[in-house]
């Protein structure tokens, strides 16, 4: 990702803007790799200020691809610190954004969740989940959502 994907100028403004980048070269930090239980690289670990992890992803990604996983990463940041608002907005950003993600339905179920939680008004849940059952039929969280 170091060729193609980190220099990519949405990408780079997103990791510098909302995050601390660190690369390990997993052959020299066998502590991090036990820890993180690190089975594939590219592995994106993305933990709070008690370094804890709130996300993570394994493997390659397009700059688009990054940028949209990114923001759901900020997303899920935001909703472990219980800024429901704050989280709604970015998984929200993803599905404008960058609605032929893979990471767009994921961005809807967890918008769902976010307003839910900020509202505990199961409308709000249940309009972001179908929103995502409508748009992304056959991806797994379409499925997740279908308890409503």
């Amino acid at each position: 990702m170091g060729a193609v994907t980190y220099p990519d100028a949405t990408v780079a403004a997103l990791l510098n803007e909302k995050f601390v980048p660190v690369q390990v070269n997993v052959a020299k930090v066998p502590k991090l790799v036990e820890k993180f239980q690190v089975l594939w690289t590219p592995n994106l670990n993305f933990l709070n200020d008690k370094e804890k992890q709130v996300y993570h992803v394994e493997g390659w990604l397009s700059p688009s691809e990054c940028a949209a996983m990114l923001m759901v990463a900020e997303g899920h940041y935001q909703l472990h610190r219980k800024k429901f608002d704050q989280a709604g907005a970015h998984f929200r950003a993803v599905f404008d954004r960058y609605p032929q993600s893979e990471f767009a339905p994921e961005a809807l179920y967890y918008l769902g969740v976010s307003r839910y939680l900020a509202s505990h008004e199961a409308a709000r849940l249940a309009e972001e989940w179908q929103r995502c059952q409508q748009f992304y039929p056959e991806s797994t969280w379409a499925r997740r959502s279908m308890v409503l």
